[in-house]
């Protein structure tokens, strides 16, 4: 007998009804994930109420003894260092690989199972725990196979700390992780980041790795019955509001300007006192400014 392997839904309260579902297969310290932030917030903005995304944690790294990557010719920490130098050259996004040389992870399994305790809280805390665990690895230096850097995360996202330290520990959280890795190995999905486009009809397609956002698009035109609504993006300073923290390639991929242009003009929201601006390795940040 078969094991059903498709696609399942997180139950959830607070969703609505949509035209399309996404399940996307990532990892949080996956630098293509990473490099794919923007288009996944433009695929958020664009088609905003009428689709709906579902993350998969598909862990690519259990330990260095039993991984390699033969694709990236990956099979050691130190190997990851040039390889997430490549990844911010083609993508734009900042990164910082001085981790792998300092305090490598030693798995991206422990990052996993804390998204998976965070979504047993809310999953839209969950959504920002995962985004947090992302700027924590590939840009802050920190490593997140590190439960006092996980719980610290989860403080600040503030979850309920005392309950996920229960899930991530002893609860349920464990046991989540490998049902999304058991539909993962069954779909043969063994790489990061990739997207599964589903109708309701049941029709989909599968888009594995970094691609343009142009693919994406199509696959969610193409599956839709009926046409979807291009939701008009929000001004850029309401965006950095929403989005909490931007890089300024999100923005210029988001709103498909320049990036020099992107720069210019969240420079002049700095100066007028709506974002402030955090410098980081390959790049800037912006978030928004906090009112006493």
């Amino acid at each position: 007998m078969r094991a059903d392997v498709s696609p399942k839904l997180q139950s959830s309260k607070s969703r609505e009804p949509s035209k399309l579902d996404i399940f996307y297969y990532t990892d949080p310290d996956c630098s293509w994930s990473w490099a794919l932030e923007p288009e996944i917030k433009k695929i958020t903005e664009e088609y905003a109420g009428q689709v709906r995304i579902t993350y998969k944690m598909c862990g690519f790294q259990d330990k260095w003894a039993d991984f390699f990557d033969t694709i990236n010719n990956v099979g050691h920490p130190e190997h990851v260092a040039p390889h997430w130098a490549a990844v911010a050259k083609r993508s734009g996004m900042p990164l910082d690989w001085q981790i792998w040389f300092e305090d490598p992870p030693t798995s991206s399994y422990p990052g996993c199972i804390a998204y998976k305790a965070a979504v047993l809280q809310d999953e839209k805390k969950a959504q920002n725990y995962l985004r947090k665990l992302r700027e924590a690895v590939l840009t802050e230096r920190r490593n997140i196979a590190r439960q006092n850097i996980l719980f610290s995360i989860a403080e600040e996202t503030a979850l309920d700390i005392d309950r996920f330290r229960e899930d991530y520990l002893t609860g349920p959280a464990q046991g989540a992780f490998n049902e999304d890795l058991e539909e993962s190995r069954g779909r043969g999905i063994t790489s990061s980041p990739t997207i599964v486009v589903r109708n309701l009809m049941g029709q989909e397609k599968m888009l594995i790795g970094y691609r343009p956002y142009r693919e994406y698009e199509k696959a969610i035109e193409t599956l839709a019955a009926t046409p979807l609504l291009k939701m008009p993006l929000l001004p850029i300073g309401d965006f950095v509001r929403k989005s909490q923290c931007v890089a300024t390639e999100e923005v210029a991929r988001v709103y498909e300007i320049p990036t020099n242009k992107a720069l210019i003009e969240l420079e002049k929201l700095c100066a007028g006192g709506q974002v402030v601006k955090t410098e980081k390795a390959g790049g800037e940040f912006w978030r928004p400014l906090l009112i006493p």
